[in-house]
């Protein structure tokens, strides 16, 4: 690894180093109108670190053709670590974005962060063991240091841990529509400090890692794709019970986006104070449109209602106003007790 290092340090004093640096930043150019649009900000990170190698390379090599040894130290220095960085994120994409997608192998975004920060910080520490500096004894000698960046990453180490398990348990995956809280969105991503939810609506959502753990997360998508959803209605007590649940069963049926296995279902609720409430329960399989099938239903409920003479009643309250003369005669009744008093 060292000879690496070194090797990588005398090719970066040359203009062979500015030369690489560019071929590579082109490459990864090239290779990033390869993939997806929602895939291509993953690469943007590794796009700047090869433009500041370039920077940085062409102006150490500037700075050891002018003599000025120290800037060029500091310039080659800071060459070497972008061009690191932007090297990795290079690999990773080849790797992980056209190599294991074509083979079918699904790699989680937490995981591939965690391999491209552990070889950066492999090289890194490699680098500064070649100049003469050991971070590690810096570290675990300073325990001060040590609490305040333990401190310091505490949320962030908890968020980072709930991310790995996530991935690890399975329970939820990408693509997964999820509820937690009031919140209902699809996974699109899972990263270190927080997992990504695109809502009905087209919002994206921002949540720690550390609440879908915590509280309790609903996952709409999970054993399978299959989900029941229910219409509650209520109807006059003069019409049979199995009257309208025929007709409620027979409305919904051939909806579209409304599954017939497991078939519709209809049952008695409740006896309320001026209806029957009926619960018609029926299975959908493509979540993402929940809202036009819900809508559809219950518009079909509605015609097939009108079509069987089934009446919704209104509820029906009964208000009993005093009328003038019995407010008189209560005024009346008042002076009368007054004046024997």
């Amino acid at each position: 690894m060292l000879k690496f290092v070194e090797q990588l340090l005398v090719i970066g004093q040359t203009w062979t180093g500015a030369t690489a640096t560019l071929l590579a930043l082109v490459t990864l150019v090239v290779l990033r109108r390869l993939l997806p649009a929602e895939q291509r900000q993953r690469v943007t990170l590794s796009l700047f670190f090869l433009c500041f190698a370039l920077f940085f390379g062409l102006s150490a090599t500037v700075a050891l053709k002018l003599g000025a040894y120290t800037v060029w130290a500091v310039l080659s220095f800071l060459d070497l670590l972008s061009l690191v960085c932007g090297s990795t994120g290079l690999v990773g994409l080849v790797v992980f974005d056209l190599v294991l997608h074509r083979l079918q192998v699904r790699v989680p975004a937490i995981l591939r962060d965690l391999i491209h920060l552990s070889v950066v910080v492999v090289i890194v520490l490699a680098i500064l063991y070649q100049r003469g500096l050991d971070p590690l004894s810096l570290v675990t000698t300073s325990a001060v240091l040590t609490a305040v960046i333990g401190l310091a990453l505490q949320s962030t180490l908890t968020n980072a841990f709930a991310g790995l398990a996530l991935n690890t348990d399975r329970t939820l995956g990408i693509g997964d529509w999820v509820q937690a809280g009031d919140r209902i969105g699809r996974i699109v991503e899972i990263k270190w400090r927080s997992t990504s939810l695109w809502t009905e609506d087209g919002d994206l959502v921002i949540m720690p890692n550390s609440r879908l753990l915590d509280a309790e997360v609903q996952n709409l998508s999970r054993p399978d794709d299959v989900h029941r959803l229910w219409v509650k209605i209520g109807f006059h007590y003069r019409h049979p019970p199995h009257e309208v649940k025929q007709v409620l069963v027979d409305a919904v049926r051939n909806t579209p986006g409304v599954c017939t296995e497991p078939a519709p279902d209809c049952i008695l609720l409740d006896f309320a104070d001026s209806a029957i409430i009926y619960a018609l329960r029926y299975w959908i399989s493509d979540f993402a449109h929940h809202t036009a099938i819900e809508s559809e239903v219950r518009t079909r409920i509605w015609y097939a209602a009108r079509r069987n003479g089934l009446e919704i009643p209104f509820p029906i309250r009964t208000i009993v106003l005093p009328t003038i003369n019995t407010e008189v005669a209560a005024v009346e009744h008042n002076h009368r007790t007054e004046s024997k008093e």
